[in-house]
């Protein structure tokens, strides 16, 4: 029987849960085709694959490729795309999904090229259709579906976008069997000089079940205060529109949108927030969104589930002390 591949990037700690939502679009590819879901695990060291496996096997994953090499400690795309492309060529898959992440969006393109392959990217969702992978995907600012289709034979690959699909709960967790795969990687073309990392704070924008997020209607970098105490009383992330980072009120790791970061949590709430259709792209998933604006006419009311027209200055320390009480 022949796999679907889900490709995770363990290396320098990575592989979030995030990865785990390929594993639904790859059952649903791997009953189509007839075939059964294997993780890829690309690694630095045997500690980062291990930890990998053990994740997956919690979701039913019951196989788990490793690729294992030090040159993977350091994100570069012509080494991951080597990587992947080689155990590709070793084990033959019917089919590649990767998380459309900005790494593997960056090196998957690369991989098809290197295979002389089809790739389909930014999946929404995914089905097959004769045999071959076909997805829909948003395009021109969330306006329109777009239906695409590999038209390539060998290996088939798609990205799939963030937050499209759920972490399935209550699987029944596997003991994946391990296979390691042998590559030989040749040193890059370009080199890594220095790595900043961004300092995160408690819960991140992905992974937080309430994100509470503030625009240019807060007025002031110092108003965002009104953001962070109810985004902790909810036990949630703070996020921000591209307007209040493009003026420096906060940092581009918060940005929530077509342009930064894309998120689906259960609760998502607007401070001050116009609703332009670049910020609605990144959250419109939500479970549960709620606006807080001034303006009546504002477009994120058209989004959300629960509307208040009024001052957020006002409203929000009104609703701190219904929370505390």
């Amino acid at each position: 029987m022949s796999n679907v591949w889900i490709v995770i990037e363990a290396a320098a700690g990575r592989c979030t849960k995030a990865y785990l939502e390929l594993v639904a679009p790859a059952q649903t590819v791997a009953s189509a085709l007839g075939a059964s879901v294997q993780a890829l695990v690309l690694a630095s060291n045997d500690a980062d694959a291990t930890s990998a496996a053990d994740a997956l096997g919690q979701q039913g994953v019951g196989a788990v490729a490793t690729v294992t090499d030090a040159a993977l400690g350091q994100y570069a795309p012509q080494t991951y795309a080597d990587a992947v492309a080689q155990a590709i060529q070793a084990k033959s898959p019917a089919a590649v999904l990767f998380y459309g992440g900005p790494t593997a969006s960056d090196y998957a393109p690369r991989v098809a090229a290197k295979l002389n392959v089809g790739l389909v990217s930014n999946a929404s969702d995914i089905t097959v259709d004769g045999g071959k992978l076909t997805i829909t995907k948003a395009c021109l600012a969330e306006s329109m579906l777009l239906t695409q289709a590999i038209a390539t034979d060998g290996v088939q690959l798609a990205t799939i976008r963030p937050k499209a699909f759920d972490i399935a709960d209550g699987v029944a967790a596997a003991t994946p069997a391990v296979e390691a795969i042998a590559v030989t990687l040749t040193p890059s073309a370009t080199s890594l000089t220095s790595v900043e990392a961004t300092k995160v704070e408690g819960i991140s924008l992905e992974e937080a079940d309430v994100v509470v997020s503030g625009g240019r209607g807060l007025q002031a970098p110092e108003n965002f205060n009104l953001v962070e105490e109810l985004a902790g009383a909810l036990h949630g992330a703070v996020g921000a529109s591209r307007a209040v980072v493009d003026a420096g009120w906060r940092p581009h790791s918060e940005q929530v949108g077509q342009t930064g970061k894309t998120v689906s949590p259960k609760l998502y709430v607007a401070l001050g927030i116009s609703g332009a259709i670049q910020h609605l792209v990144g959250m419109r998933t939500s479970d549960t969104i709620v606006a807080i604006n001034r303006d009546a006419e504002a477009p994120i009311f058209k989004t959300a589930d629960f509307g208040l027209v009024g001052d957020a200055f006002d409203i929000v320390p009104k609703l701190m002390e219904k929370l505390k009480n």
